[in-house]
């Protein structure tokens, strides 16, 4: 169920109502109860998956097995899981509409999630296995369960065996980020979408002979930034109202001047999954200089793979790979303000190209419009220079917004409570002007 839907919008006060009002073992079966809830809008099936794979991987680790074993043997089963709901077409060699798959909803979020626990479990990280509601929270908790974050087990997941506090400064965070995340889902990824969805149809259809490349990938980069980050704080709005600390997900990364900055501000849950289980076990940056830039372009293979089972997804991963590269074999940057923004200016540049396989179907039809000079010039550049220069500056502002969020809540703390509630139905009131729309978020087709 999308949060920004209308029937997710007028189902949450009842969820987070009844959660407050029930004791604290009443609690936990009721946020179960409201994850089963919001996720069976997926379907039975995509249900079915979700709790066989859970339970299985819940039992295998039950004393008195043995741990190392079984979690090696439940993480092949976690990846075996994943390849044939997700991958299996692409690795027989098939793809194209024809060989498309119905992606269980959420499917390689909670994998990530399930391989974190069994590798954790093994380490001895987690020093227990949890009880089931433990457990089955910790993958089912709607507010992350559909696209992210991707939580660490020993900080996460111990949190629903302690009761929960009623902290009237934590609700007010957490509607403050809901209404600000359903702000930009709506009025900004949603408003685009269709725009963005005319512009690629076009360029699709004509086989990449019509269609500014520039224009397509910040289009793009304004819809994803908008759709992303509006998930990623909506769903820290939603743990905050149940009493639980999600992490963020999402800091701004067109503020970023280079791909390491970029990866520490862009789905931040995905890159320290990556190098925790990815990078490090590679050898990480300890095996000389080579090895390490080897490591860095494999590790952003595999994460170009994680989003989508086809070519341009390797693309776009192996685009950033090359990025934090060329950063390694760079002399470090500095010098004048000007050349700080330039080379910002630039980065991000290089970051907007990279949505373009993100976004597009087939690397012909990309290669086509790359070839010819008005898929770079023409009328439609300086339209989109103007729109790539505006969400810089709203990340940006956003940034800057966020540093000052303490003193609004602190604000809030001291506004008189019909002003407060005042503002607060205002603000709703113009962001649900624009929920109708209700697009599907991006990640939650990964």
């Amino acid at each position: 169920m999308p949060f920004s839907s209308a029937h997710f919008l007028l189902l949450l006060p009842c969820l987070v109502a009844v959660f407050w009002a029930l004791p604290p073992r009443g609690q936990r079966h009721w946020l179960l109860l409201s994850s089963f809830i919001v996720y069976i809008y997926a379907g039975w099936t995509d249900l079915g998956l979700l709790v066989g794979i859970t339970s299985a991987n819940w039992l295998a680790t039950r004393p008195p097995r043995s741990r190392p074993r079984v979690c090696c043997a439940m993480v092949g089963v976690d990846l075996l899981f994943l390849a044939w709901f997700k991958y299996r077409y692409f690795l027989a060699g098939l793809g194209g509409p024809a060989h498309q798959l119905l992606i269980p909803l959420g499917i390689s979020f909670y994998v990530f999630q399930l391989i974190s626990y069994q590798v954790e479990l093994a380490k001895g990280i987690l020093d227990r296995v949890p009880s089931f509601y433990s457990f089955f929270l910790y993958i089912f908790f709607f507010p992350h369960h559909q696209a992210g974050p991707i939580m660490r087990p020993h900080a996460f997941i111990l949190c629903f065996d302690r009761p929960r506090t009623w902290v009237p400064a934590r609700l007010k965070i957490g509607l403050a980020l809901l209404i600000w995340g359903l702000f930009k889902k709506v009025w900004i990824a949603d408003l685009i979408a269709p725009q963005v969805d005319r512009a690629f149809a076009a360029f699709h259809g004509s086989g990449g002979a019509h269609g500014n490349l520039v224009r397509l990938a910040v289009l793009y980069g304004i819809q994803i930034y908008g759709d992303f980050s509006g998930y990623s704080d909506m769903a820290v709005g939603l743990g905050r109202l149940f009493g639980f600390k999600l992490e963020r997900n999402f800091h701004q990364p067109y503020v970023a001047r280079n791909a390491p900055e970029f990866w520490g501000r862009w789905h931040v849950t995905l890159s320290q999954w990556l190098r925790e289980h990815v990078y490090i076990p590679l050898g990480g940056n300890r095996r000389g200089r080579g090895r390490t830039l080897l490591n860095l372009l494999l590790v952003m293979l595999v994460g170009g793979l994680w989003h989508g089972a086809a070519w341009t997804f390797v693309l776009w991963g192996g685009m950033h790979g090359l990025y934090l590269v060329i950063h390694r074999l760079l002399p470090a940057a500095g010098g004048s303000g000007l050349r700080r923004l330039t080379g910002h200016l630039g980065f991000q540049g290089l970051v907007m190209l990279t949505w373009l396989p993100f976004r597009e179907t087939s690397l012909q039809v990309i290669l086509a419009g790359a070839r010819r000079w008005d898929g770079w010039l023409g009328p439609e550049l300086l339209p989109a220079v103007l729109l790539f220069a505006a969400i810089l500056l709203f990340s940006h502002a956003e940034n800057w917004a966020e540093r000052q969020f303490p003193r609004f809540i602190r604000w809030a703390d001291r506004a008189p409570g019909p002003a407060l509630a005042l503002a607060t139905s205002g603000c709703l009131y113009l962001v649900l002007m624009g929920a109708g729309r209700a697009v599907t978020f991006i990640y939650q087709r990964f």
